[in-house]
């Protein structure tokens, strides 16, 4: 008995020591995958195919022992490595980690400040501007919540918003509004500067962006001086990394293009294609490799090698399509000078089909097959069965009136016979009662149900009349006017026409006609809206509306917004819109705050208030303000309530709340 104790004892010692063991194998390799992890990021840019390989190991053997943080920072890592080699999958694994981080309650830190920097940059660099925004101004509000974060970083987020916002307004006039957001974000760049340990890495950072400033006002000789001297002291501090000094070569000989010099262009440019050839670096710089390529074959029409520059521009497309969906103006442009070299060349037809090429590229980003007419039949179907069955439903409910009526004269017959037959009446005229109120029931339910469904087909059916209307102007009308446009400007090269005044303002209110256009298609549809839901479109929105008047504009969202569009969002988002429009058009105020409460119960409160001179009175009263009826009749169409309170003294507020966003959120 004492020997059988022992053994056992022996054996559960053995367990111990062996869980033990186990626990610390396990803490060890996690640690050891999360050291990999960091070694490979440290690699990318020296050794980016030794960084790859990195990654892809440690991601399998995080996803096979199930180790959540070590999965989702390699995947957040590979997201940052295919920037350059496939931007697909570079926007793929950025969300993906996101989401991870999200689910498993990471504390992701820096890396998921990167992750919002790349996708920022991934989206911009697709053509998706509002969703490039979105990112944009996450960013910028993640860096005023975290005061203690490494200014390193702050500054390098104000540099992409400031380069952001320039290629957005590339071609705007070096006007006050322009010239102010990028001086905004170059002043606080500079304040973070100051908190930068490293003077020297601080001094470039600024000139960096100095140049970038200037570039973007066409002034290139300064432009060039900030470039360089930002080259000059990273190289001295040993801190510059391949794809800075790639940008920043490639900025360079941007300006020497536009200035029509494509001797010295073509001088940075074969420096980044030196750089790009490098075995180690091919896969890696593969997209930025053929983004210089068609910087080259700009430089090439211009030296008038009009047939080196077709052939460098085919093999660069042939490279370009495989890393990913790119649609920059420089991409675009590109079949600009396809056009130009052929035209060169006397080839009219093909250069009249990349000029055409060009304007759709131009001018759509899309086009998406038109099912408004099946989706509203479907609709339409739908609510004729639904009406079909509340027709029976009341019919039922008669037939079942009357059987009551029948019944209970029988059973008053019988209860003059005896008290057992009133027992068994009470009893039988107490559960067909209760038979007739759930029937009463089931109708009220059914035709609160025909309610709302008609209430989703309204808003659908505007939705993609919206949409429809969007699409017919940016592609339809939009289309023709840059077409005409073209048509004019090769008819004044073939006739020869010189400097005519009336013949230049014709063109130009052709390019303005287009411009305004295009603003009034998209603005229709939103695509933050759909994309990130409510609160983050109206967010982005306020952040445009402020650079455009005098009027300082807040943005508030309190509780917890959707992160997805749901169908009503979209007449609450036009709502809100157009009383914005109103306080910068009318209310002469000097601040505004626009504020979303999201509450626990699901009822959604909007304010959107001003200290300007207020509504007239009668105007109020009377509703006379055909803005002020559209906005009431809006709210009441969705079931809201709306409060308008106004003085002169106060300024104005207005008050939505819809206490039953949160059941459409579910039923639509």
């Amino acid at each position: 008995m004492v020997k059988h104790f022992l053994i056992l004892k022996i054996l559960l010692l053995l367990s111990i020591l062996c869980v033990g063991q186990g626990t610390s194998v396990k803490r060890i390799d996690s640690n050891l995958i999360l050291n990999e992890i960091k070694k490979a990021v440290a690699l990318t840019e020296s050794s980016p195919n030794e960084a790859y390989e990195l990654l892809e190991t440690n991601l399998e053997k995080s996803k096979k022992n199930k180790f959540n943080q070590g999965e989702f920072l390699a995947t957040a890592a590979l997201a940052r490595w295919n920037f350059g080699n496939d931007l697909n999958k570079a926007i793929s694994l950025g969300n993906e980690a996101i989401k991870g981080f999200a689910k498993y309650k990471i504390v992701a830190g820096e890396t998921l400040t990167d992750l919002h920097l790349l996708l920022a940059e991934a989206y911009d660099e697709q053509g998706k501007k509002d969703s490039s925004a979105y990112f944009y101004y996450l960013l910028g509000d993640e860096m005023l919540a975290e005061n203690s974060q490494d200014p390193n970083v702050n500054v390098q987020i104000l540099t992409k918003l400031a380069i952001f916002w320039m290629n957005l307004d590339y071609n705007a006039e070096t006007g006050t509004a322009y010239k102010k957001t990028v001086e905004r974000f170059l002043s606080k760049a500079k304040i973070e500067a100051k908190r930068m340990n490293d003077t020297i890495l601080a001094k470039s950072s600024i000139y960096f962006l100095e140049g970038a400033y200037n570039h973007g006002l066409q002034r290139m000789d300064s432009a060039r001086y900030f470039y360089l001297k930002f080259l000059k002291l990273r190289e001295s501090n040993k801190s510059l990394n391949i794809t800075r000094k790639i940008s920043t070569l490639y900025n360079i000989a941007d300006t020497y293009v536009q200035e029509n010099n494509p001797t010295l262009a073509l001088q940075y440019c074969n420096q980044i294609k030196a750089i790009g050839n490098e075995e180690k670096n091919k896969k890696y710089l593969a997209y930025f490799t053929s983004l210089v390529d068609l910087l080259t074959a700009k430089a090439l029409f211009q030296q008038s090698k009009y047939q080196e520059s077709i052939d460098l521009l085919d093999t660069t497309f042939e490279a370009l399509n495989k890393t990913g969906k790119h649609f920059r103006a420089e991409v675009v442009e590109s079949f600009n000078i396809y056009a130009e070299n052929y035209e060169a060349l006397g080839n009219a037809q093909k250069a009249l089909a990349y000029k055409k090429e060009y304007v759709l590229l131009h001018d759509s980003l899309s086009r998406i097959e038109k099912l408004d007419m099946i989706s509203r039949l479907e609709i339409k179907n739908g609510l004729a069965d639904k009406d079909s069955e509340i027709e029976r439903q009341q019919l039922n409910l008669e037939k079942a009136k009357l059987n009551v009526k029948q019944k209970n004269l029988v059973i008053g017959l019988i209860l003059a016979v005896a008290f057992l037959a009133v027992l068994i009446f009470s009893f039988w005229r107490a559960r067909n009662k209760s038979k007739q109120k759930l029937q009463n029931e089931r109708i009220e339910n059914l035709q609160q149900k025909i309610r709302i469904e008609r209430l989703k087909a309204s808003i659908s059916g505007e939705e993609k009349e919206r949409v429809r209307i969007g699409r017919e102007l940016h592609d339809g009308i939009g289309g023709l006017l840059s077409v005409s446009r073209m048509n004019f400007e090769m008819a004044r090269k073939q006739l020869e026409i010189k400097q005519n005044p009336d013949f230049t303002d014709g063109i130009q209110l052709l390019e303005e006609a287009t411009v305004e256009l295009r603003k009034a298609a998209y603005n229709l549809m939103p695509e933050v809206l759909m994309e990130h839901g409510l609160s983050s479109a109206v967010k982005a929105y306020c952040e445009k509306m402020m650079v455009k008047g005098r009027t300082k504009l807040t943005f508030q969202s309190l509780g917890n917004p959707y992160d997805k569009s749901t169908t009503i969002d979209l007449p609450i988002y036009r709502i809100i819109q157009e009383l914005v429009h109103n306080i910068f058009k009318h209310s002469e105020a000097h601040n505004a705050l626009v504020q979303l409460n999201y509450q626990e119960d699901g009822t959604l409160s909007i304010t959107v208030e001003d200290d300007g001179i207020g509504i007239p009175k009668e105007a109020l009263v009377q509703n006379l303000s055909m803005g002020l009826k559209n906005i009431r009749d809006r709210v009441n169409d969705l079931g809201g309530k709306v409060d308008i309170q106004s003085s002169k003294e106060n300024g104005t507020s207005v008050y939505l709340e819809f206490d039953f966003y949160n059941d459409h959120n579910k039923l639509l």
